[in-house]
């Protein structure tokens, strides 16, 4: 034999092993039965069709066991040209500005928030996700047992009560909130599918894919919890022992142990701060979160569609937007002290209780883990003392109706009176805030909802003098790069501020530090920490013109028919 007979000489392109194969069998006949068979400088060959078939199976079977098929790149967002998509009724325009700002112009309310939600996707998905894990106690499916506490206490403040009237709660129209929230969460994951097919980056590093939402997961107390932080205040103020503190505490606590920071030390170092005030010709704001965090707890965002046109800043995982303006009524609010939860010591034997059962998926864990929530009259069960007798029980407004953080946005973006803004209003339950209004006719007005409260300061731990904007991944030295900073810190800190002009829309300004987007190799993920510290802003453009001028891309959502 030789190298000829099996393929060709060194040297020579290499054939597939099926044709190889063929050849060698047409060569096995006798010179006499081709000649017979063959026309003039033709060869017919006859093979079995079931021979044929086995040369390709193992010929695949070489190439497939040799080869391994290489990783999709991972999934970043797509912010010009066209993307084709299931479940619009009409074209959308995303007009990203300068500063990263999404403008959304939607034919339909619908469509409107369809694409808000895809939109906010892309830039923050992994933060959303991450939140929803948390807010939903639903950490130890993706990180294992050393969540199950806190994602068992998670689940104890959640509202039980009936859907629908809770749904009832957050708007005049009950059909139009809940096809807000279904519209969004179809969006979100329109992106969701995306980026499960291609994980982007940060879920690479994480090790989990993100999940697909539904609209009930927007109807979370967890927000509205850590906001009030009063219950915490009582355990301290009382000497209550600290495995109940503790139990508090951990509600909705993020994985800190991946982040650089540790878990709170105290009940004000859980919430936010801020200011606020309006006059007859301006609305300024501040916003302090507990910590300075990349990326951002809020999302710039400006939403138009026949019946909406509001800009300004939105939590990344709702609808609407949560304070700005509207092309007549402006507002802004800032966190207040309202007693909203209280914390009791019952006696168990004398006590009646209501048991529900509830079970967690954990991560390394064939069966879930079935545990029990217990109620009495005045509140959960947080934690109980057995050889004393006692049970340590949190009360609190987010058992009612209606308190799921902030859901009451949308139904504040359209108002266009101070009326409709104080009806608007009886719909936000919590988390407690004063609210500042000022609107183009010279009306000016404070509100405190859900009831009057104290203002709330800062917490001392900010007063350093450099500051990093910290990222969950940013701890071990590949993914150090998600940190921003250190950066001399500002006398005001807020990590969203701005001033809303009501004589010229085009001149208000806004930051939000330290970048719109949360995808890294974006120019949007870090411009506007400098600014930040220098006490700089950019502008927050609202009329069309103003926005197509200072364009830096364009994409196009086209339903796919």
């Amino acid at each position: 034999m030789n190298a000829d007979r099996f393929g060709g000489r060194i040297g020579r392109k290499r054939e597939p092993g099926w044709i190889v194969m063929a050849r060698v069998s047409v060569r096995l006949r006798s010179r006499a039965a081709l000649r017979a068979a063959a026309e003039p400088r033709r060869l017919c060959v006859s093979v079995s069709p079931w021979f044929m078939f086995l040369c390709v199976l193992s010929h695949l079977c070489v190439v497939g066991c040799g080869r391994r098929s290489p990783e999709p790149p991972p999934l970043v967002p797509q912010i010009s040209g066209v993307i084709e998509i299931v479940g619009l009724s009409a074209p959308v325009r995303v007009v990203r500005d300068r500063w990263g700002i999404p403008h959304i112009y939607a034919e339909t309310g619908d469509d409107l928030f369809f694409a808000q939600g895809f939109v906010q996707a892309q830039d923050r998905l992994f933060q959303m996700d991450l939140w929803r894990r948390a807010a939903l106690g639903r950490l130890s499916e993706v990180l294992g047992g050393n969540f199950i506490d806190r994602d068992t206490m998670t689940r104890r403040i959640q509202y039980r009560g009936d859907p629908e009237s809770d749904w009832a709660s957050y708007g005049p129209d009950t059909k139009a909130t809940n096809a807000i929230a279904a519209a969004f969460v179809r969006g979100v994951n329109t992106w969701v599918a995306r980026a499960r097919a291609r994980p982007p980056e940060e879920f690479v590093r994480a090790g989990w894919l993100p999940a697909y939402w539904a609209p009930p997961d927007l109807l979370t107390r967890t927000d509205a919890f850590v906001a009030s932080g009063d219950a915490l205040e009582e355990v301290e103020r009382s000497g209550l022992p600290d495995v109940v503190g503790d139990a508090i505490r951990s509600v909705g606590t993020a994985p800190f142990f991946i982040g650089s920071s540790g878990p709170p030390a105290s009940a004000t170092a859980t919430r936010a701060a801020g200011r606020a005030a309006a006059s007859a010709g301006e609305v300024t704001f501040s916003e302090a979160a507990p910590r300075l965090n990349a990326p951002s707890p809020r999302y710039l965002v400006h939403l138009v569609a026949p019946g909406w046109n509001v800009i300004g800043a939105a939590a990344p995982w709702l609808p609407g937007v949560a304070y700005g303006h509207n092309d007549r009524v402006a507002w802004a609010m800032m966190p207040i002290d309202v007693d909203t939860q209280d914390v009791y010591v019952e006696r168990t034997s004398t006590t009646p209780a209501t048991v529900v059962g509830d079970r967690i998926r954990v991560k390394g864990r064939a069966d879930p883990l079935a545990f029990q929530i217990a109620s009495t009259p005045r509140g959960v069960i947080v934690s109980t003392d057995r050889e004393r007798g006692l049970a340590y029980v949190v009360g609190w407004r987010g058992f009612e109706p209606g308190a799921a953080a902030e859901m009451a946005a949308p139904a504040i973006d359209r108002a266009r009176t101070l009326a409709d803004f104080r009806a608007a209003l009886t719909h936000w339950k919590m988390p407690a805030r004063r609210f500042v209004y000022a609107d183009a006719d010279g009306h000016v007005a404070v509100q405190d909802v859900p009831a009057a409260g104290r203002l709330r300061e800062a917490p001392a731990e900010r007063a350093a003098a450099d500051a990093v904007f910290a990222h969950l991944l940013g701890v071990t030295p590949a993914a150090l790069r998600f940190n921003v900073g250190p950066l001399p810190r500002p006398p005001d800190d807020g990590q969203v501020r701005g001033t809303i002009d009501l004589r010229s829309w085009d001149r208000s300004r806004m930051l939000n530090a330290p970048g719109q987007s949360a995808w890294r190799a974006s120019a949007h993920y870090d411009d506007a920490a400098k600014a930040w510290s220098g006490g700089e802003m950019f502008p927050l453009l609202f009329s069309e013109d103003a926005v197509r001028a200072n364009a830096e891309a364009t994409l196009t959502l086209s339903p796919r028919r």
